[in-house]
């Protein structure tokens, strides 16, 4: 019964956009499902193919916000507006306004944790490192990390590094059997052999 209520809930929300507190509340969307509801019913700039969003992620201006192909963001906090402004207003006794648009290009990843000021374009094909703070432009075919955010790498550099080190797995020939980003009928196994190599078990 509880199976068939989440199952109706969630349906509803992804279709309709309606019944999304419940949604989240009881069934605890993942994050497949929540990048077909923001899709959808998120009303940003532009929303690719093949994308990949954490229900934690935080966009405080989805209008504002493009986002290309092949985007997977891991609970970051995208800003589109400067929240000081609300208090210089009241302080100065001003009427001062201060937006810009977020542009998340094609083949872009960005980190738990990560802050993307206005104004910032990622991309394409970079890396915005676990908790990194994003005020500048991050260049193609980069990854930056810190804070401020700085290139480290070119993204060719990183994925050689990442080639060398996959090859160095004793598991990397079930890695190139693996079927998509995860497989069922290897993952057992595959931990295993993860396990032993790094607990020695």
């Amino acid at each position: 019964m509880l199976r068939t209520i989440k199952n109706f809930v969630r349906k509803r929300a992804i279709e309709s956009g309606n019944w999304v507190t419940l949604w989240r509340k009881i069934c605890r969307p993942g994050a497949s499902d929540w990048t077909a509801y923001l899709r959808k019913h998120g009303k940003f700039y532009t929303f690719g193919r093949d994308c990949f969003i954490s229900p934690d992620s935080i966009f405080t201006d989805p209008r504002l916000t493009s986002i290309g192909n092949n985007v997977r963001i891991a609970g970051a906090w995208i800003a589109c507006h400067d929240g000081s402004v609300n208090m210089l207003n009241r302080a100065y006794g001003l009427t001062l306004d201060s937006v810009g648009a977020v542009v998340i290009n094609n083949d872009v990843f960005i980190g738990r944790g990560a802050t993307i000021l206005p104004g910032v374009t990622i991309g394409p094909r970079a890396i915005v490192g676990a908790g990194a703070v994003v005020g500048k432009d991050v260049p193609p075919n980069s990854v930056v990390a810190g804070n401020p955010a700085r290139v480290i790498r070119t993204l060719d550099e990183h994925v050689e590094k990442m080639r060398a080190r996959t090859n160095s797995y004793p598991w990397r020939d079930l890695i190139e059997r693996r079927s998509g980003e995860f497989d069922p009928k290897i993952e057992a196994e595959l931990t295993q052999q993860r396990i032993r190599h790094f607990y020695g078990e």
